[in-house]
C-alpha cells in the first residue's frame, strides 16, 4: 500500500456499525477503538526501537485467539501500545466498500482523539469519550455529548499503520519462531526486572546507612526543615564571627577600652568606656561597612549589632 502525496483527503471513521462508504476516492482511516486494543504502559527503555520487541508480551494474557500485529508510540515517558488483527481490518474495509488502494493512511482513535473535550458523535448511534487518557467507543445514549465531531477538520499525526495484503498469513513454523523470540524477550525483560530491583534495592540500603549514619529525619522534607535551621545557624556564626574579628582588631585611640562583648542568638553588643567625639568617629571610621546601632552617653559607647 503506497502513500498518496501532495493531496487533500478525506477522513472517515470506520467501526464494525459503520454504514458502508460510496466513493470511490482516496482517504484517510481513523479506526475504532473497538478494532484494536491499546494500553499506556511504563517500559524499562528509553526508545521506540527498544520497546517494540516487548509488544507482544504485554498483550499475551489479554488477546483473544489470533494473529495480531503491533505498534506504539512514545508519550512523554510512558508508551501507548497497540495490538490489532491485520485480517479484520482488512477484511472490514473491503466489507464497507473500500479498496485497499484508495487508503492513504491509517491511524488509531487513540492518537487523533485523545484531546477531545466530553463526548464527541460519531455517527447516529455512536459516540468518542477519553477515560483515564484512553479514547473509548461508547452508545450515544450511555453519555450526554458536547457535539458532533468533523473528522476533516482534524489535523492528523505522525502515528499511523500501514496495513499490507498478506502480512496476516503466517506458516505455522514462523508462528513458532515468533513465540520462540517472544518468550526469549519476556526473559530478557524479567532479567532486567529483577537487576533492576536489585538496584533499587541495593540503593535504599544505602539510603538508610546514610540515614542512620548521620541521625537524619526519615522523611525528605523534615530533613529539608533541618537543613534550612542549619544553614540559618551557620549564616549567624558566620555573622558574628566577622563582627566580633572587627571589633577586636579595631585600632582604639589612647584611653578607649573594650569593656563587654556579649552575644545571644539575636545579637552581639559591644561595650567602650572613655569615649569622646574624636574616639566614636575613629571607631565608626573602622566599622564603616557593618550595619549596627549605637549609643554614645557619658563617654560609653554601646554598638549593637544583628544576627
Amino acid at each position: 500500500m503506497f502513500p498518496k502525496f501532495n493531496k487533500q483527503f478525506k477522513t472517515i471513521f470506520l467501526d464494525i456499525e459503520s454504514n458502508n462508504f460510496n466513493t470511490h476516492d482516496n482517504v484517510n482511516i481513523i479506526l475504532s477503538p473497538s478494532l484494536y486494543w491499546v494500553k499506556k504502559v511504563s517500559l524499562p527503555v528509553k526508545s521506540i526501537r527498544d520497546a517494540k520487541p516487548l509488544l507482544a508480551s504485554i498483550f499475551e494474557d489479554i488477546l483473544p485467539s489470533g494473529i495480531y500485529n503491533y505498534d506504539l508510540y512514545k508519550s512523554d515517558d510512558d508508551f501507548f501500545v497497540f495490538a490489532y488483527e491485520n485480517k479484520k481490518i482488512l477484511e472490514l474495509l473491503d466489507a464497507k466498500g473500500l479498496k485497499s488502494s484508495q487508503i492513504n493512511h491509517i491511524y488509531f482513535a487513540q492518537s487523533e482523539l485523545s484531546n477531545l473535550k466530553g463526548a464527541m458523535k460519531i455517527n447516529k448511534t455512536q459516540s468518542i469519550y477519553v477515560k483515564d487518557e484512553i479514547v473509548v467507543l461508547l452508545p450515544c445514549c450511555w453519555i450526554k455529548e458536547s457535539g458532533k465531531i468533523n473528522l476533516n477538520t482534524l489535523q492528523l499525526s505522525k502515528h499511523h499503520i500501514n496495513i499490507q495484503q498478506y502480512t496476516h498469513l503466517i506458516d505455522e513454523k514462523s508462528l513458532y519462531k515468533i513465540v520462540g523470540l517472544s518468550a526469549f524477550f519476556t526473559l530478557l525483560v524479567f532479567v532486567q526486572y529483577i537487576l533492576i530491583l536489585q538496584n533499587i534495592n541495593q540503593f535504599n540500603i544505602k539510603t538508610d546507612n546514610i540515614f542512620s549514619s548521620y541521625s537524619l529525619k526519615p522523611t525528605k522534607m523534615q530533613n529539608l526543615f533541618l537543613l534550612k535551621e542549619y544553614e540559618k545557624i551557620d549564616k549567624k556564626q558566620i555573622a558574628l564571627r566577622r563582627y566580633i574579628a572587627n571589633i577586636l582588631t579595631l585600632n582604639l585611640t589612647d584611653g578607649t577600652k573594650l569593656t563587654m562583648l556579649n552575644s545571644n542568638t539575636k545579637k552581639l553588643i559591644a561595650i567602650f568606656k572613655n569615649v569622646n567625639k574624636s574616639s566614636y568617629k575613629n571607631i565608626k571610621m573602622q566599622l564603616k561597612d557593618m550595619k549596627y546601632s549605637s549609643n554614645l552617653t557619658s563617654n560609653k559607647l554601646t554598638l549593637e549589632f544583628k544576627l
